[in-house]
């Protein structure tokens, strides 16, 4: 697949930016904290199947920047959206890096079972990631308590892991089947894929 020009990944950037944003905007689940079960990320990680790491990084910075400005949970929500879809392209690039996966191709995502072995190794890097940010960052700054409070209120860490889980399992499922759906089942690494 011949590398793309400067301006068709500007143009690639914008444009899945703007349907990251367009999510981010369109009404959707959210927790009492903030976090919601949305089709944003679905677009970093589309990017990341289609052109790569690069533009899978600017499509996330890009609307990682307009939830700053736009969602009322401001820094929190955005800087957990990065937090918690950033494992859904970086751990197949970190595999492909490791060459864990040999392939230095998206072709290698087509896989069924090699998608499955990644998305569930991603997912749980996800799982652990947002565990820890939400016990001991986020939730303590949303409510203004301290962790501990925190366990108080979830009845324990198990409690408080398995509520953050289901909710980031069922985001995580989301933000890498919808865009291997795009990518592979309709092609469009095939057409407009560049690595």
């Amino acid at each position: 697949m011949p590398r793309a020009s400067r301006t068709y990944s500007i143009l690639t950037t914008a444009m899945l930016s703007t349907m990251s944003i367009i999510f981010e905007i369109i009404p959707s689940f959210r927790v009492p904290w903030g976090m919601k079960i949305d089709l944003v990320g679905t677009m970093w990680v589309l990017a990341y199947f289609l052109y790569g790491l690069r533009e899978a990084l600017s499509v996330s910075l890009i609307t990682t920047i307009f939830i700053l400005g736009y969602s009322p949970t401001t820094f929190i929500g955005a800087f957990m959206k990065l937090i918690a879809t950033l494992p859904m392209f970086l751990v197949p690039a970190g595999l492909m890096h490791l060459r864990v996966i040999s392939e230095r191709s998206s072709r290698v995502f087509g896989n069924l079972h090699m998608m499955a072995a990644v998305c569930a190794l991603a997912i749980s890097v996800r799982l652990i990631i947002t565990f820890v940010v939400n016990l001991y960052w986020a939730i303590p700054l949303f409510w203004g308590v301290t962790p501990d409070v925190v366990l108080d209120r979830f009845g324990g860490a198990l409690l408080l892991f398995v509520y953050v889980a289901n909710m980031n399992l069922l985001q995580g499922i989301v933000d890498m089947v919808i865009p291997w759906v795009l990518a592979y089942k309709f092609r469009l690494s095939r057409y407009f894929g560049t690595w």
